[in-house]
């Protein structure tokens, strides 16, 4: 796997079908940040502020100075650089051949927020433990 480019000059790829091409490109989105999020919270907290400073400090940044969003900010950043995820094309190509592959780790495009913690039923369903 390459490492992400944020360039869209190669977006849509040639083999997206028109009308697809958005929903592809927010699951493949969706699944770069779930990817960034999953070592993030797998970090120790000495970690993330080593991580912290060392970001801080490549910016000229005084890490005692910063607020919370500038410092969790500062981390995904510096995550997104080092965590190997693929190009977009070479995404969807893997995707289309096998979409169930992806679901796990894609965070719940197109569902509410009720929907991504409780369950598709809601609050009330037997899944999500919400019984009446």
């Amino acid at each position: 796997m390459n490492h992400h480019a944020d360039s869209d000059s190669d977006w849509p790829p040639p083999e997206a079908d028109e009308g697809t091409d958005s929903t592809l490109r927010a699951k493949y989105l969706d699944y770069c940040s779930a990817r960034i999020s999953e070592i993030f919270l797998a970090l120790s907290d000495d970690r993330i502020y080593d991580i912290m400073e060392e970001a801080a400090h490549e910016a000229g940044l005084e890490p005692g100075k910063l607020g919370y969003r500038t410092q969790v900010r500062l981390v995904t950043e510096k995550l997104r650089e080092s965590v190997p995820l693929p190009e977009m094309d070479e995404w969807i190509r893997e995707y289309r051949q096998d979409p169930e592959k992806f679901e796990p780790y894609l965070l719940g495009l197109g569902q509410s927020p009720v929907e991504r913690i409780c369950g598709s039923e809601g609050p009330n369903d037997e899944a999500g433990g919400h019984g009446e």
